[in-house]
């Protein structure tokens, strides 16, 4: 009977001890949380910078007959400066969207068109701050600019939403109408420790510009 108590007793206070020691990692968490995010940031920019940079695409012009690229740009190659003034950001974009490749900045997924091609452009970035950090403040009418090396192509946002990382109809490739698609990791900022199974769209079509 003592010994039944025993253990009971020691059973007890092993959970108690879980039960404050989960409330404290929680606590912290929340108070931290902000803090540990613009430290890891700052991390990624570091390694990214001592990592050297990737090479500019070489020199390449836009067939406006076929609406094809004559040259297309190496990958890993930078080919374009992505700008969103409303958001004040203003960075470099490559073709191709490894991890490695979205260390400098913006990607370009491979499989779908080049800005000026008439279609689907999709461009992921990290969520970290300096990157695709607030393109959540992004509304139905702001303005994006992407300066290529062929040309300028600006894009109005026309909706965001939320989906999962595995929707791939979130991501349609047609070239009925050229829609730049750029997705960052969701939850953006903070509330999620690990891998980040959803994603936050944005869709954005053409306007007139000087290509038009």
């Amino acid at each position: 009977m003592k010994k039944k108590y025993i253990i009971k007793a020691l059973v007890s206070r092993i959970a108690i001890s879980i039960f404050f020691t989960a409330i404290f990692i929680f606590v912290t968490y929340v108070a931290f949380d902000k803090t540990i995010n613009k430290y890891a940031s700052i991390i990624n920019i570091v390694s990214v910078k001592g990592r050297g940079k990737t090479s500019d695409s070489p020199a390449t012009s836009l067939d406006t007959a076929t609406k094809r690229l004559i040259y297309y740009p190496d990958y890993g190659s930078k080919f374009a400066t992505m700008k969103i003034p409303e958001i004040g950001l203003e960075l470099p974009v490559y073709h191709g969207d490894s991890l490695k490749i979205m260390r400098y900045g913006v990607g370009h997924y491979a499989g779908s068109y080049f800005p000026g091609e008439g279609g689907s452009i999709i461009m992921p970035a990290h969520n970290n701050e300096g990157y695709f950090h607030e393109i959540d403040r992004l509304v139905k009418g702001s303005k994006i600019t992407l300066e290529t090396t062929y040309g300028t192509f600006n894009y109005e946002v026309d909706s965001y939403k939320v989906v999962k990382e595995t929707d791939l109809d979130a991501f349609p490739i047609q070239d009925e109408k050229e829609m730049l698609i750029m997705y960052t990791c969701y939850p953006i900022r903070y509330g999620v420790i690990g891998r980040r199974t959803e994603r936050y769209v944005v869709y954005s079509y053409r306007v007139g510009d000087d290509n038009a």
